[in-house]
């Protein structure tokens, strides 16, 4: 295993509402769609820990934040319907050679209307119609230079290193 890609899954705040959310409509509605839709969301969130995972790569459309950092991975419970959830993440990469890629999951939502894109282009802060790189070249030291900080592009709605990680094991 010495070549594989070691995901670790990172809920954001955000996601872990989400899920709440999820699990809120599933306790009104006991054995029905909703408890079968957030039981299938979390078997997917198992999944996408693993290193072969189900995903899709964003794309940038200047109606939505650039999430072509991101990836889609389609959630449903009824393999006769259109999966009606998405889970967007997108992968940290390691500074070292030999750590652990986190897999932050930045947000759960209805496909419908693409209200999931809009809210994860929301929670990693990024403006509608300005691609990644636009943004990075925007970013200029503040007036004072002790002060300034310096971002790379994949730094711009980076999680905390506060915030406490979820592993699946």
């Amino acid at each position: 295993m010495a070549n594989s890609l070691r995901i670790k899954v990172h809920l954001s705040p955000g996601a872990r509402a989400d899920l709440q959310q999820l699990n809120q409509r599933a306790l009104k509605h006991p054995h029905g769609k909703e408890e079968a839709l957030l039981e299938a969301a979390i078997v997917m969130l198992h999944r996408l820990n693993g290193r072969r995972h189900p995903t899709k790569p964003l794309d940038y459309n200047p109606q939505f934040a650039d999430l072509s950092d991101c990836d889609t991975t389609y959630v449903g419970a009824d393999p006769y319907e259109k999966p009606p959830l998405r889970i967007v993440s997108r992968d940290i990469r390691p500074s070292r050679s030999d750590g652990i890629t986190r897999r932050e999951i930045v947000a759960i939502g209805a496909r419908q209307d693409s209200k999931v894109y809009r809210v994860a282009g929301q929670r990693l802060r990024r403006p509608v119609g300005i691609t990644l790189s636009e943004l990075a070249a925007q970013r200029e030291p503040t007036i004072d230079p002790s002060r300034s900080r310096q971002y790379s592009v994949n730094s711009f709605g980076s999680p905390s290193a506060n915030e406490p990680d979820l592993l699946f094991e």
